[in-house]
């Protein structure tokens, strides 16, 4: 079964040096939706776009796809 991981967005963000509480701000992103990105759960696409227009990259590059 294939699940959504989110380790290329922490990549990214240690890339960018951005702290993971200036991503919560500038994506407008609450403390409890930002631990569902940090345990791998379901979020919303709008967020995800938020962290993209933040971030200035596509989608690919923050989430992936992986086997279970």
């Amino acid at each position: 079964m294939k699940e959504l991981c989110y380790k290329k967005l922490f990549k990214k963000l240690i890339d960018v040096e951005m702290k993971n509480y200036e991503l919560m701000e500038k994506a407008i992103i609450s403390k409890s939706t930002f631990y569902k990105l940090k345990n791998n759960e379901n979020v919303t696409t709008d967020i995800l776009l938020r962290i993209c227009n933040v971030l200035d990259c596509d989608i690919s590059e923050i989430v992936e796809c992986v086997e279970e």
